[in-house]
């Protein structure tokens, strides 16, 4: 839905369709924080940019309640200090977190931040694994 340089890629129309349609019956949702920023922002719900992990898993929780089963929204727009929040300077970051959710429970997934200009299609690899 949108890409890695932040160009959305779905028209308004399909946005809202996908997430009135598809969301409900989806098992497995795997947006980034842009997506899930969109998906919101449709639902008439905007939420601002995560300042935290905390704010990472209430996106999440949002993006869940509007249907399906798990989400599993993708940090790697957004690398965080060790501390928990977003990394403000390349120097600063230090870790990559996944958040997970479903079924009330919420799974951090962390990973060291490692510096890397192959990221292009990471949610297909994601989806292909």
């Amino acid at each position: 839905m949108v890409s890695t340089s932040g160009s959305q890629l779905l028209p308004e129309k399909a946005v809202c369709e996908l997430r009135a349609h598809l969301l409900p019956q989806a098992t497995v949702l795997t947006p980034n924080v842009p997506e899930a920023k969109l998906l919101l922002s449709d639902a008439g719900r905007p939420v601002e940019n995560p300042r935290n992990v905390d704010d990472l898993i209430a996106i999440a929780k949002s993006v869940q309640s509007l249907g399906p089963r798990y989400v599993l929204v993708k940090g790697g727009h957004l690398p965080f200090k060790k501390d928990g929040s977003v990394a403000k300077t390349d120097d600063e970051r230090e870790v990559m977190i996944d958040i997970l959710y479903g079924d009330e429970v919420v799974t951090r997934i962390e990973t060291a931040y490692q510096e890397s200009k192959n990221t292009h299609g990471t949610g297909c690899s994601l989806a292909c694994e």
